[in-house]
């Protein structure tokens, strides 16, 4: 009996042990698969070394996004553009004028403007042609800016009547800069680009907003009218058959090019006094 006692005792301690010993080797064994599962999803990942990360110059403490040692002031250094974009790509300290760019030169305009208002002033071929900013050469002169204004003025002078024929104009203009586009492209060889022909078009009209400014003052079945029409008819197509002729290279063909031209202008004509 006494063995049986004593040997009972000693499984009892042995069973102790192993029960105590049971939970660490069950933390023991959840370690070893942890680790084993981290390495795989580990391995394809590059974490940054904490080492990597030295003192910033705000108090000599690393904080969070300080910048990498050996390379932070690199890092953050922004380049000092002198205005250009894409690696001067676009200057813009030598880029021209708005108004250039857009066609809009103030100083032709005027040009152009005494020179069809001043019989006297012979039209030179600076005023038909200008040279490019884009490809620096002599190209044809389409400046629609001036004979938008031109236009304005003329509805606004038919204003002083009580007539407001702003769509006849534009609708006159818009046909009548089409047709005669056509018919000087097919009289001459070298052609006029149809730009040009609305410009030349547009500034020519300046004797017809003088026409219409007089006929609110004037009586217009009188002889008086009658004159200052026929005049501003004239003086119309003489000056823009001038330009034209210069534009199509044609001196020798006036007459022909005046014609069609004076049929345009009589028409506005017509509008501006009646």
């Amino acid at each position: 009996p006494t063995r049986k006692v004593g040997h009972s005792k000693l499984c009892d301690s042995k069973l102790c042990r192993m029960l105590d010993q049971t939970p660490k080797l069950q933390s023991v064994v959840h370690q070893q698969h942890g680790q084993q599962a981290q390495q795989p999803a580990a391995g394809n990942l590059q974490f940054m070394d904490s080492s990597s990360y030295g003192n910033t110059a705000y108090g000599n403490s690393a904080g969070y996004g300080a910048p990498p040692v050996g390379g932070g002031a690199s890092f953050y250094q922004q380049e000092s553009y002198s205005g250009q974009i894409g690696g001067g790509g676009i200057d813009f300290d030598n880029e021209p004028p708005l108004l250039e760019e857009l066609g809009i030169d103030f100083e032709k305009i005027c040009k152009k403007t005494i020179s069809v208002l001043n019989p006297a002033k012979k039209v030179t071929r600076d005023m038909m042609y200008s040279i490019s900013i884009h490809t620096g050469q002599e190209e044809a002169d389409s400046d629609m800016a001036g004979p938008l204004l031109v236009a304005l003025a003329l509805g606004a002078a038919m204003l002083l009547r009580g007539k407001v024929h702003f769509g006849y104009i534009y609708g006159m203009g818009l046909f009548g800069c089409g047709s005669l586009w056509l018919v000087m492209t097919l009289m001459s060889e070298k052609g006029v680009d149809i730009y040009q022909t609305s410009s030349i078009l547009g500034y020519c009209l300046l004797p017809m907003v003088l026409l219409a400014f007089f006929s609110a003052f004037l009586a217009t079945t009188g002889h008086v009218m009658f004159g200052l029409t026929v005049l501003a008819v004239a003086w119309c197509s003489w000056r823009s058959s001038e330009m034209m002729v210069l534009a199509m290279d044609v001196q020798h063909e006036r007459a022909l090019v005046a014609y069609p031209i004076g049929l345009f202008y009589a028409c506005f004509a017509l509008i501006s006094v009646f």
